[in-house]
Formats: C-alpha cells, sequence, structure tokens
C-alpha cells in the first residue's frame, strides 16, 4: 500500500505519528486460551517457531484473566523489544497500561470473535507478515480511552468503545462463561438480550458541556470507529486524534437492533440518526435503574453500573506504539 493510500485513511492520516523503532530481537507473545474456538495457542507456539528460525529470542504465555494480573510479569515484559498477542480485543485491553507505562510496540494476530484491534491494522496470522512488519520496524503512535468513577479503582483502559445498550446486555448474559466463544454464542445471547432490551437513561457531559440531559436511548463512547465488521456506529472515531466521540441514539427501539443485524450480515455502516459530540472528557451519569457496560467486547467489572453513579471517560496523555504490516510502506 503507498504512502497516498494511507493517508486516504483516517487511521493514518496523522503522519507525525508515524516513527521507527529498532529491529525486535526479543519478543513476547502472549495468547489467551479461550479465544478462536482455542486455537491460540497453536498459533502462538507456529509463530514462535518461525521467528526463532530467523534468530528471534521468544517466549510465549497465556494472557492473564484480569489486568492486574500483568504486574507479575511487568519486568518480563520490559525485557523484550515487542508483544505479540495472538487473542482478542479484552486481551489488548488489559495490556494497554503496561505497554504504554514500558513504550513497548504491540501486534495482534486476530484470535477473538472480532478482533477488530488487529483488523483494524490489516494483521494476520501469517508468520512472514509479521516478520515483515518486525524488519520495516515502523510504528503508529494510537491514543486509548480510559473509564474512571465512583467504586472505579484507578482508570481502566479501552481501546476501542464503551456501550450501553443491546450489545452491554449481550456481553452480560455471556458474563462469566469459560471455554471459547463463537458467532452462534453471541447469537443465542442477543436473541436473549433483545426480548428483554431496555435503553438506561443517562445525562452526558463533554468537556464541562451538558449534551443530554436525562434521555433514554443507545450510547457508545468510542475512541475507534471499528464495530461489528464494518456497522461504524460512530464512524469519526479515530485512535490517532487525541479526542474521544460520544454517540447517542435518543429512543432506541427495537427496529434499530434489526437494521443494524441487517447490516451487520451485509457488512455495511448503520446509518443510524444518532448524535455525536467529540472531546477529551466525557462524564455520562446513568439515572433510573442500573445498567450493564460492555468496554471493547466484555462486561466491564462483571458488574452492572449503578443508578446515580458517574462514570468519566478521557484520552490517555501519551499514546501507544502499534507496529504496522510493511503492506502500508511507511
Amino acid at each position: 500500500m503507498s504512502l497516498s493510500l494511507i493517508n486516504e485513511n483516517l487511521l493514518f492520516q496523522s503522519s507525525p505519528l508515524i516513527i521507527k523503532i529498532p529491529t525486535p530481537q526479543k519478543i513476547l507473545i502472549i495468547f489467551n486460551p479461550i479465544s478462536s474456538a482455542g486455537n491460540t495457542e497453536a498459533t502462538a507456539i507456529a509463530l514462535a517457531k518461525e521467528l526463532m528460525r530467523e534468530g528471534k529470542a521468544v517466549e510465549v504465555l497465556p494472557s492473564e484473566k484480569k489486568t492486574k494480573g500483568y504486574s507479575r510479569i511487568a519486568d518480563k515484559i520490559e525485557e523484550n523489544d515487542l508483544i505479540v498477542v495472538a487473542g482478542g480485543d479484552g486481551t489488548v485491553r488489559k495490556l494497554l497500561n503496561l505497554i504504554d507505562k514500558t513504550d513497548m510496540p504491540i501486534y495482534a494476530i486476530p484470535g477473538g470473535n472480532e478482533s477488530l484491534f488487529a483488523r483494524s491494522y490489516e494483521m494476520s496470522a501469517n508468520a512472514d507478515d509479521l516478520l515483515q512488519a518486525i524488519a520495516a520496524g515502523s510504528c503508529i503512535q494510537q491514543y486509548y480511552g480510559l473509564i474512571s468513577g465512583k467504586g472505579i479503582k484507578g482508570s481502566k483502559p479501552f481501546f476501542h468503545m464503551a456501550s450501553m445498550g443491546l450489545d452491554s446486555l449481550t456481553v452480560k448474559n455471556i458474563g462469566k462463561r469459560k471455554g471459547p466463544l463463537n458467532d452462534s454464542i453471541y447469537l443465542w445471547h442477543g436473541l436473549k438480550a433483545l426480548c428483554s432490551l431496555h435503553h438506561p437513561k443517562v445525562s452526558v457531559q463533554v468537556d464541562g458541556q451538558i449534551v443530554i440531559d436525562h434521555q433514554s436511548g443507545y450510547l457508545i463512547v468510542a475512541n475507534s470507529s471499528a464495530y461489528a465488521r464494518n456497522l461504524q456506529l460512530v464512524p469519526s472515531a479515530n485512535p490517532s486524534r487525541n479526542e474521544l466521540v460520544a454517540g447517542f441514539l435518543p429512543g432506541a427501539r427495537h427496529q434499530h437492533e434489526l437494521i443494524k443485524a441487517m447490516k451487520i450480515l451485509q457488512r455495511k455502516p448503520a446509518n443510524l440518526p444518532m448524535q455525536y459530540y467529540s472531546g477529551r472528557h466525557i462524564a455520562c451519569t446513568l439515572h433510573g435503574q442500573s445498567y450493564p457496560l460492555q468496554v471493547d467486547g466484555d462486561y466491564f467489572r462483571n458488574r452492572d453500573i449503578e443508578a446515580e453513579s458517574a462514570i468519566e471517560f478521557t484520552i490517555s496523555s501519551r499514546p501507544i506504539r502499534v507496529l504496522l504490516p510493511s503492506r502500508f510502506g511507511v
């Protein structure tokens, strides 16, 4: 892909965000055992063998269930030059704070139900693609979001989006299910959520200005436009920009979910009549009954947001480094 084509893509418009890094020699591969029908361990081991044939020092580790689990291997992570994640967006999310603190570049192998992170940068499970990306050493610096609020210890990172609606009800239904997930499981739990669908009533402030006042509807706070097979509910969201975008569909109804389902099957943007507000600080207050929040495809903290609680979404103070496939030619 030529530089001119990259510049036509919103993700790569901010060329100062592109940096060169020394060729990584020590590589840590982290795989999520329950992603991709449980095939990620085999994928990680196969990649490690190919990398070692090229003289790279490689270690393979399973992912941690919780973000704080990575603190136990923080020193090990710092010893490497690159982290390769074989898993879904939840696995990437749990590593965001740590790779930010260490300036560790990250590359992702599609291994989740959606794998939005990997697919956004056209990453693949092909060993040759990874080797070529390593040789090229081009990274794009990308911002991510942080969630804080009452009862939330510290700031919780996310890369793509946090939302309240059918998607959050669905991931709550999936809950603590053990074992690999697939499309049929999401479909079944999505249908159950649709039968009991009710939307939250919220007030939203963006950079101190009230933009939504006690309204019911679907809410999404996005850092990236990537969402469920090109649905693009918030098409202007871009991790190259130092801001978040709140999307709100007032008075959301069941028919809107049917439109989304149809567009997902067609792999087309939803084009719903949503309202958009962008800024560096977004505060959401939930009114009425408690409601689940989904963050990058996971049920946030395995508990609902309590009624009258306020959640704050901010953009990271500095970007992480994402190793780009060599096809981008930058």
